[in-house]
């Protein structure tokens, strides 16, 4: 697992532009993310009574913001906007993960080069038809799990041990999509290489003592990272911390590129045997 993570950091070094331009690509979604979210919360927190609110302003402050979200336009045009970004997510993202996968089977061969665009261009149908699936397969068990564990989310305002069996299914759905988004990972490097799905998904199975930790060990320091900056973040404000919340986002776009990499490496070691 060591070797694997190992090849797959010396795989990052190569394609560190794929990091900066992940960074900029994150760095310019959090702020349309951010944008969206001000433009529907500032206009509300600024009808806020002030001083302090008796309960008839209160409620009155709640039947004003339920207006001006309903019918005064606010919302509507806000979820058009979230459809667009959603939209513009759905397409870029398997176009990105088309370029490293080609530029990962470049540098197998032994070439060197700027193989991003390339990738895009000539593996974005199939990888977004992967990545449609993807979304249905991990959608699929909520259909099941929503209606189920909303109640249970309702009743934990008065009684928070309710939480304990819908806790249990999210942790089981979560590992659900762990499993689901590796094993299509696989499947995707067989496409790409001419190995075929078939056969990258048997691999995968046999591989899974070498793929599950690895990907639990990198997946591990992102979490801990994230946690760490998040925290400094909060501890100090203003500047810094601003700094250090967009840092998250270069850290976050270093450990995909190396977690494909390094699972691409076991793919790789095993197909040629």
């Amino acid at each position: 697992m060591r070797t694997y993570a190992g090849l797959g950091w010396g795989s990052v070094k190569d394609q560190f532009y794929v990091i900066i331009l992940l960074f900029v690509y994150r760095l310019l979604w959090g702020y349309c993310l951010y944008r969206l979210i001000s433009s529907i919360v500032v206009p509300l927190l600024l009808r806020y009574p002030d001083p302090a609110p008796h309960e008839l302003s209160r409620l009155l402050y709640f039947f004003e913001g339920e207006l001006a979200l309903t019918r005064g336009g606010l919302l509507p045009g806000a979820v058009w906007m979230l459809i667009l970004l959603a939209a513009v997510h759905i397409l870029l993202t398997p176009c990105i993960r088309a370029g490293m996968m080609y530029h990962l089977h470049r540098e197998a061969e032994g070439e060197r080069g700027l193989f991003l665009f390339q990738g895009m261009r000539k593996l974005w149908k199939p990888l977004t038809l992967f990545y449609i699936l993807e979304l249905i397969l991990l959608g699929l068990p909520l259909y099941w799990l929503l209606p189920e564990a909303l109640p249970s989310f309702m009743e934990a305002a008065r009684h928070p041990q309710a939480l304990l069996q819908p806790g249990l299914w999210v942790l089981g759905w979560l590992l659900y999509v762990w499993i689901i988004r590796l094993a299509l990972l696989y499947m995707q490097f067989g496409y790409t290489s001419g190995t075929g799905t078939p056969a990258a998904l048997l691999l995968f199975l046999r591989r899974l003592g070498s793929a599950l930790p690895l990907s639990l060990l990198i997946g591990g320091l992102a979490l801990l990272s994230s946690l760490l900056i998040g925290g400094m973040s909060l501890w100090w404000s203003g500047l810094i911390g601003l700094l250090l919340q967009q840092a998250s986002y270069f850290l976050k776009s270093l450990f995909q590129v190396w977690g494909m990499a390094s699972q691409y490496h076991v793919f790789k070691s095993s197909s040629t045997k």
